[in-house]
């Protein structure tokens, strides 16, 4: 003996409904049926699909501009790995022109395929943004750095006493350059650097 299904209540309600409604009921209900099956299959399936194609084109170009961007930033990357080729002749005559931003005292000397640069009273962030020029434009590269620091007005009342005094430098003298203000901290020493 099987059990009913709790669908067949409704079923059989809904028989019933329909059969009590006169013919001209029945052909719109009928119609409304038919309309409301095609509304929800245009919202359901086709206006999506009619959206999506309407637009791809502008998709497509904003895509294309996107991968036209994107091979030019490619193209600069192969750019900066690959670096111009540059005469030594150009490294050297790049290295003597822009000596004037580390100082008045800053001079270069080369021999072979290094060039020594000797620094009195430059700033890091001078010889910090040199060197990375230097590296970018003359291809120049550090191999060696003997450099130490001290303040511009420490370092003068130390060379002042040294030429005063024929002893040594006292280690009061010595804390005043270790314990100035780093904004006012230059470099003295010399770099190697590397010629393409």
């Amino acid at each position: 003996m099987s059990t009913p299904s709790p669908l067949h209540p409704l079923r059989a309600a809904w028989q019933l409904a329909w059969q009590q409604r006169s013919l001209r009921e029945k052909r719109l209900l009928s119609m409304a049926a038919v309309v409301l099956l095609l509304a929800t299959t245009w919202n359901l399936a086709l206006a999506p699909a009619l959206r999506t194609w309407q637009e791809a084109p502008a998709q497509q170009a904003h895509l294309d501009a996107q991968t036209q961007a994107m091979r030019q930033l490619q193209a600069q990357a192969k750019g900066l790995q690959k670096p111009n080729p540059i005469s030594r002749t150009e490294s050297v005559q790049w290295l003597e022109k822009s000596l004037s931003t580390l100082g008045p005292r800053a001079k270069i000397s080369v021999q072979g395929e290094r060039a020594t640069l000797s620094l009195d009273a430059t700033t890091p962030e001078a010889l910090a943004r040199w060197l990375s020029m230097a590296r970018e434009r003359a291809l120049a590269l550090p191999v060696q750095a003997q450099l130490q620091h001290g303040a511009p007005q420490a370092a003068a009342q130390v060379a002042a006493q040294a030429n005063k005094t024929p002893k040594p430098v006292d280690k009061t003298d010595i804390s005043a350059l270790q314990n100035a203000p780093l904004n006012d901290v230059v470099l003295r020493g010399s770099l190697v650097l590397r010629l393409p």
